[in-house]
């Protein structure tokens, strides 16, 4: 599975991809974003897998994309064969993926490496994390729907203070905001997420992936009554499945 830039690690049953061009500071250019989609769509129907990790190689998350594709620099012939705007299709396999899918900010997050956050399921970050959103300076504007998302995470307020000014906050300005889900010390990051996910992985499958699908749905339903009839729904054909009994009588074990 690991390809020219992304590795693959798999722990038990979380699958980590490993953003993996560390002396560009994971840049990403159009393999990368075509390695990446495919490494998730792969992820999502391995029956062996229950929770992706996304994270980068090195020191740094991702610097976003890479700049040499504005210029027409890039030393990947498939960034000069395919549009700047192809990594949307990362998004839209984060999108698509049924099962849990979290960001790991190890290190430095610039441009789509911080507007594509909103995507995932949650996002945990190490202490030496940092965010970034220059676009402004560069002369040019936020991507990946990041007018919609954004505000909708951290505020309208605080989206404006991040993208006008183009200036980095730390990993503990991106807790309080809410940009982040958890942080823990650079030191054990790595294996402090893969213990936390871990936790996530050991739950029934088939409900980890129906109630990330409730979630979803929920967050765009025009008000609670929906909602309540969207879980319903579901709730009807849990009751007395095989992986209900299974979980019930297991639980009645433990006791």
């Amino acid at each position: 599975m690991t390809t020219s830039t992304i590795v693959v690690e798999d722990h038990g049953a979380v699958r980590v991809l490993f953003l993996n061009r560390p002396k560009k500071r994971n840049a990403i250019n159009v393999r990368m974003t075509t390695e990446l989609s495919r490494a998730i769509e792969a992820a999502d129907t391995d029956d062996s897998v229950r929770v992706i990790v996304v994270t980068g190689s090195g020191v740094a998350f991702s610097a976003g994309v890479d700049v040499s594709l504005f210029l027409g620099q890039s030393d990947d012939v498939s960034d000069l064969q395919g549009p700047i705007l192809q990594p949307i299709h990362i998004t839209r396999a984060i999108v698509a993926c049924k099962k849990p899918i979290f960001a790991a900010i190890n290190g430095l997050a610039v441009g789509m490496a911080t507007t594509i956050l909103p995507y995932f399921d949650a996002i945990y970050a190490s202490d030496q994390a940092s965010f970034c959103t220059p676009f402004v300076k560069l002369g040019l504007v936020v991507e990946f729907g990041a007018s919609y998302t954004l505000p909708r995470l951290i505020g309208p307020h605080r989206t404006n203070e991040l993208i006008l000014s183009g200036t980095p906050i730390d990993a503990a300005t991106a807790l309080s905001w809410g940009l982040c889900t958890r942080v823990f010390p650079a030191e054990t990051f790595l294996a402090s997420v893969i213990a936390l996910v871990t936790n996530i992985a050991k739950n029934p499958p088939k409900a980890l992936q129906q109630n990330k699908a409730l979630l979803r749905r929920g967050a765009l339903a025009p008000d609670v009554a929906t909602a309540m009839s969207l879980e319903n729904e579901v709730l009807s054909l849990c009751y007395g499945s095989e992986e209900n009994t299974a979980a019930v009588s297991a639980f009645l074990k433990k006791r």
